[in-house]
């Protein structure tokens, strides 16, 4: 009934012109003296011809509506499945459309191409620079003095801040980047806290893992990847004390530290890209770009990521494993 009303108020000058007619030709009728009677059987026929019609255009506006709400939703193809045309304004109207999707499309091209070609560069860049970074390790491994295991720690961050940059740029890949399997956790997490191992023992942390036999449905490099960034956190915030990765309550993967925790205004922005809060302007390193980059590829997984914090006693970020909905084939 509110499609058939919005069909009215579209139509409302051509029904106002036949009811101020059908008015005139009774105020002639009048004028003239003739009979009123006359009048009444040629304005029903009238009537029922003009409402047959109304409903029949009805039906056309009907079905034109729908075509171009199926269009609109992706349903059917754009400019090849327009609704035929029925006049010059919708032929000008159509040309106009066609055009402005053969620009989009263009400029959609040259946008893709562009893309693919910058995710060339910065993966064949983050290659290129490992080679140096490898030969540096190496280098700085040669003698064991402080100023050398110092070396090594900001070179290691070197080293994480390019891979960052590649997972970046990958995160726009859409599924073409995933290879969704069951994957044995306690690998996954023994492997990312060894490769930061060398972090926990230049800060004198302590961590503390148990183990699990949990197996998960995910993509093992980027789960990896969130793990790692959870880590590098809890290394980069904690002074002192110790930092636990369990996994409980099923497939409920946490990384808790006692570090200086997040302040309560800043809990609900954490995972904006480019928010760094109190604690990353204390930091002055901070991009506000790990959490983000954390959040987006839990959201590609289907995982859910969730933070607690207390100011002044550490943070506990939580990944629910068992959000993800597909099944092993």
């Amino acid at each position: 009934m509110k499609q058939f009303s919005k069909y009215l108020y579209d139509r409302r000058y051509t029904c106002i012109w036949l009811l101020v007619s059908g008015f005139f030709f009774m105020v002639i009728f009048w004028m003239y003296d003739l009979e009123i009677g006359a009048a009444v059987y040629p304005l029903l026929i009238s009537a029922v011809f003009g409402i047959i019609f109304l409903i029949l255009g009805y039906l056309r506006y009907k079905k034109k509506h729908e075509e171009l709400k199926r269009i609109g939703l992706g349903v059917m193809p754009f400019a090849d499945s327009l609704p035929d045309r029925a006049g010059m304004l919708e032929d000008d109207y159509q040309e106009l459309i066609m055009r402005i999707e053969k620009t989009y499309r263009e400029k959609k091209d040259e946008w893709v191409s562009a893309r693919r070609d910058m995710e060339d560069y910065y993966a064949t860049w983050v290659h290129q620079i490992k080679a140096p970074i490898a030969v540096m390790k190496v280098m700085l491994q040669q003698e064991d003095t402080k100023e050398n295991r110092e070396l090594q720690a900001e070179l290691f961050r070197i080293e994480q801040y390019v891979e960052m940059a590649l997972y970046y740029v990958r995160l726009g890949e859409g599924a073409s980047d995933l290879v969704i399997q069951e994957y044995d956790l306690d690998d996954i997490i023994r492997k990312a806290i060894r490769k930061y191992a060398g972090q926990f023992i230049r800060r004198k942390i302590r961590v503390v893992y148990e183990g699990t036999d949990q197996k998960v449905i995910t993509d093992e490099k980027w789960l990896s990847f969130i793990i790692e960034q959870l880590l590098s956190n809890a290394v980069k915030y904690t002074s002192e004390g110790t930092v636990t990765v369990e996994v409980h309550d099923g497939k409920k993967l946490s990384v808790t530290d006692t570090g200086i925790g997040i302040s309560p205004e800043d809990l609900p922005r954490i995972f904006e890209k480019g928010y760094t809060g109190y604690n990353g302007r204390l930091d002055k390193k901070s991009t506000g770009i790990g959490l983000y980059l954390c959040r987006t590829a839990a959201d590609k997984l289907g995982h859910k990521l969730m933070v607690e914090s207390e100011p002044g006693k550490g943070s506990r970020f939580t990944v629910d494993l068992e959000s993800y909905s597909l099944q092993v084939e």
